[in-house]
């Protein structure tokens, strides 16, 4: 274990032996003596809260900024927009402060039982980060062999994170809700904050596909599929309330895809690491393991069951984050970047898995249906998997409060008083009666989208036939790609619709619709796009629009106003991986 993975570690097990006298300091902070504007002060609240967990040293940063600013600069840093950010006890006692001022004061019981609280949080919180930094410092013996199929370093890093945890809850006062049991969760936890950069996460998924024994990798990845399709779905269901159209409206459907490249892209290879362990369950006749990866899995794809089932021809381009899988060699050549030849064959396996046990995931898929007045994952609604832990430890301020369950039972079947916890997140006196309705457990929502599931893994496994993809015949400003070809001939024009630009000389020949610069900037760092260049006087792009509009409807189309580079590059962008 490295020098300084053991020192976080061995600092946050001193937080440990002082739980007590931690939580009746932070329990002073809570007290309704201090002055208002104290409670105002983040950062004044944020240094009080720190000290009292360690004094102040000189040269040595508090553990838990040490520990965010390591993480930060790995790329992790969050863009700045309102609430997105890593959970905070700090954010959480201003919220409870907040809410006491708006109805009471609680007595000296109930402040002692949230900074309880509070001290759980800051500990898996550290913990969360903690994960991040496995990596750091690999031992010599490991250097330049990061593909072996486990580092056993990293594995006992892992544990000794795990037995952390697992001191936590033991010393926890059993009111306390246990926010989670495996540190394996905390993964998604970390990468939750939505980031300008999206190199760090495939960094990320790569280390863990390399580093971890199967066992840990897949329940990292279970977790990262589940928690990563719950905050698809809350998206989706959002975005149809606000539209006032149903989920498979086909605007929205076709929006959920060209902005969510880098989550897709995540899910895709997480799902390979699931379907690769259910075809062993299938094999080895294991029901219960069986039972469990398919629940996963069919939670996966719930976003969008026909681009994950029905059209995985679609899903390659689609997942494909054009400045981070493709550059040019020394010859100038448009070629696969590492990242992007890995996701190609990532692309490849999930097809290759996902055909093959369409039919079984079928048939497990109807054992994990919704039921009224039961708890099921699919009505699960938050924004991030941070968030869960936000809203599982601000209800222990309800005196209602379930202590037993965990983020882990979120995402698992369970019965009426599972669905009730859930539904209480945000059942608290601060919150309006109708403001907390919009987030009870939406049944004909999870309804629907379990149908979906069905009904994509069903037509899937061959009883109905897929749409034909249609064509795009790239070429430059002087060629199509086979000018004796017919077809290429023959097929109409890419509309210019699904090409924007920022360059008025581009739009005025009516090559692209205008775009404003820094939008268009904005949505190639997201991944929207299927190849972006700079023009002489601004940027343009051929949008992922056209994937579903066009390709998917079974349609040919040819652009030919491309310059060479951008047209190697789109081409590159939309073959079929092998």
């Amino acid at each position: 274990m490295t020098a300084a993975f053991q020192d976080h570690l061995d600092r946050l097990q001193a937080f440990l032996a002082r739980r007590s006298t931690v939580v009746d300091c932070i329990e002073r902070l809570l007290n309704c003596q201090k002055k208002p504007e104290y409670w105002q002060d983040f950062a004044l609240l944020a240094r009080d809260f720190i000290l009292c967990f360690e004094a102040a040293r000189d040269g040595q940063l508090p553990l838990r900024v040490a520990l965010e600013r390591a993480h930060w600069a790995d790329g992790f840093m969050p863009r700045n927009q309102p609430g997105n950010a890593l959970v905070d006890p700090v954010e959480q006692a201003l919220r409870a402060i907040h809410l006491w001022r708006a109805t009471r004061w609680p007595g000296q019981n109930g402040r002692v039982h949230f900074a309880h609280t509070l001290f759980n949080l800051e500990i898996v919180r550290n913990l969360a980060l903690l994960g991040m930094r496995l990596w750091d410092d690999a031992d010599e013996e490991d250097a330049g062999n990061a593909h072996r199929s486990a580092d056993s370093g990293v594995t006992a890093r892992l544990a000794g994170m795990q037995a952390l945890l697992a001191a936590l809850w033991r010393d926890a006062p059993a009111d306390q809700p246990r926010l989670v049991r495996d540190v394996r969760w905390l993964f998604p936890v970390a990468m939750s904050p939505t980031t300008d950069s999206l190199a760090g996460y495939f960094t990320v998924a790569e280390r863990i596909a390399s580093t971890f024994t199967e066992a840990d990798r897949t329940e990292t990845q279970r977790a990262w599929v589940v928690t990563g399709a719950g905050h698809l779905r809350s998206q989706l269901r959002d975005l149809a309330r606000r539209r006032g159209v149903p989920i498979d409206d086909r605007e929205l459907v076709l929006l959920t895809r060209v902005s969510n490249a880098l989550d897709v892209a995540l899910l895709t290879e997480g799902l390979v690491t699931l379907l690769q362990a259910y075809e062993r369950a299938v094999q080895c006749d294991d029901a219960q393991q069986r039972a469990a990866l398919a629940s996963a899995i069919c939670q996966g794809i719930s976003p969008d069951p026909e681009l994950f089932v029905e059209r995985i021809d679609l899903l390659g381009p689609y997942t494909m984050i054009e400045h981070l899988f493709v550059t040019s060699d020394a010859a100038g050549h448009a070629t696969y970047t590492p990242a992007g030849m890995r996701h190609r064959e990532l692309l490849a396996q999930y097809g290759q898995l996902m055909a093959a046990l369409a039919a079984s995931l079928h048939a497990d898929c109807t054992q994990h249906a919704p039921h009224s007045d039961a708890w099921s994952p699919y009505g699960a609604l938050y924004g991030f998997a941070s968030n869960l832990l936000e809203l599982i430890a601000f209800r222990t301020l309800a005196r209602d409060a379930v202590p037993e369950f965990g983020m882990e039972d979120v995402f698992t079947n369970g019965d009426a008083r599972r669905r009730e916890w859930a539904s209480g997140w945000r059942r608290l006196p601060h919150i309006r009666p109708e403001i907390a309705e919009q987030f009870a457990f939406p049944q004909d929502f999870a309804d629907t989208i379990h149908a979906r599931v069905a009904a994509a893994l069903q037509r899937g496994a061959g009883t109905q036939d897929r749409a034909p993809m249609g064509r795009l015949f790239v070429g430059t400003d002087d060629a199509l790609d086979s000018p004796a070809s017919l077809a290429a001939a023959q097929a109409p024009a890419l509309s210019p619709r699904y090409v924007v630009s920022s360059d008025p000389q581009y739009v005025a020949a009516g090559h692209a619709t205008r775009k404003d610069e820094a939008d268009l900037l904005h949505c190639r760092n997201e991944g929207e796009y299927l190849v972006s260049f700079a023009t002489e006087s601004g940027w343009t792009a051929v949008t992922k629009d056209l994937l579903s509009d066009v390709l998917g409807a079974g349609s040919d189309a040819r652009i030919s106003c491309l310059p060479a580079a951008p047209a190697a590059i789109l081409r590159l962008m939309l073959a079929a991986p092998r």
